[in-house]
């Protein structure tokens, strides 16, 4: 959360400019809040190895961007500074990619073609959880960005070579805030702003608070789902007793006419609507944890190179379980009242 995006946003005025690396460079040497500035390209593009061929995302990128976002290495490493000074044909792939092309074959040191040039395989990324501004990484195909420039992507300018976004990471002592603000205006001063902006400058805060509010959205909704479920749940566990409280009304005189006090027979009824809950909880539970199970199998088994995790949470199954045992009380105790109340003369002459 201490990354600054700056990424151009061209189509909003007639003239605008591009992102170069001389805004890289001026951003480093300009702004006093940010520790890294680190530019980043990309563009599509299709990969061949053998036989096989595949299409993927081209990333041209430094060893700052990698260390900046930590991005993790499941096999092989990351190119080096001097790599990227001398255009090293050296390529990063992503873990789906490189599944497609070798599946489970060794992929480092292995030449494979990228719009027809000869790359050398050096790393695989692991499964990126949030990948935020960067897309599909695991189709992703990681190399220097003065090669990718040079040899891939066309970057012409008449400001200098062009770059679609740069990562900044805060000073310790910096927050973001700062930096945002420190960005905007020595980007307005270089592209000669006096109105709307051709640039965005963004936040990994900014994309995760817009991730929760999606996360909560979809929580109310299920909660609301939910609520409305254990109501008519409840609703029919109160008609099931009240129709056991009838059926019974013999016995409950019976049992009165020997000595059992009202409480007695309210805990009774109570205990029943309980065992009752709590049997369809288990019931729902189970259920839950297989769907969740076959779910994830069915999404691995169709998605190439994905291993979704099965997560199932103890405490919410558990919290499941007291949940339905609270909804069994709470709907069950009208009817095991009703059957406390009854008088043991009129119960007994019940048919």
């Amino acid at each position: 959360t201490n990354v600054v995006v700056l990424g151009t946003d061209g189509g909003r005025r007639k003239g605008a400019r591009p992102l170069t690396i001389y805004d890289v460079a001026a951003l480093k040497s300009q702004v006093p809040s940010i520790s890294d500035a680190a530019p980043f390209i990309a563009d599509n593009g299709r990969v061949v190895w053998n036989s096989k061929n595949a299409s993927g995302r081209i990333y041209g990128i430094t060893p700052a961007l990698v260390k900046m976002l930590g991005f993790p290495v499941l096999k092989g490493r990351f190119f080096t500074d001097e790599e990227v000074e001398r255009r090293a044909r050296v390529v990063v792939i992503g873990q789906e990619l490189r599944n497609e092309l070798f599946g489970a074959e060794d992929p480092i040191g292995k030449k494979i073609l990228i719009k027809n040039q000869p790359m050398i395989v050096i790393g695989v990324t692991k499964q990126i959880a949030f990948k935020g501004y960067l897309g599909y990484v695991e189709r992703g195909m990681m190399m220097p960005i003065t090669l990718v420039q040079e040899r891939f992507i066309a970057s012409n300018s008449p400001f200098g070579l062009k770059v679609n976004m740069i990562f900044m990471s805060a000073k310790p002592d910096s927050s973001v805030e700062e930096v945002t603000f420190q960005v905007t205006n020595l980007m307005r001063q270089r592209h000669l702003i006096q109105a709307q902006d051709d640039f965005f400058v963004g936040t990994s805060q900014q994309a995760l608070d817009i991730f929760n509010n999606i996360a909560l959205g979809l929580t109310v909704l299920l909660g609301f789902t939910a609520a409305i479920s254990l109501v008519v749940g409840g609703i029919n566990i109160m008609n099931i007793m009240l129709v056991s409280v009838t059926e019974r009304t013999r016995e409950i005189g019976i049992r009165m006419a020997v000595g059992a006090r009202p409480r007695d027979i309210l805990m009774q009824f109570l205990v029943e609507s309980m065992v009752l809950s709590v049997i369809g909880g288990a019931i729902g539970v189970l259920l839950g944890v297989l769907g969740s199970v076959s779910l994830t199998l069915a999404i691995n088994a169709v998605s190439s190179g994905r291993d979704w995790p099965i997560i199932v949470s103890q405490a919410a199954a558990i919290g499941s379980l007291v949940f339905s045992a609270a909804v069994g009380i709470g709907f069950g105790f009208y009817p095991a009242w009703r059957a406390s109340r009854l008088d043991p003369i009129d119960a007994l002459r019940y048919e």
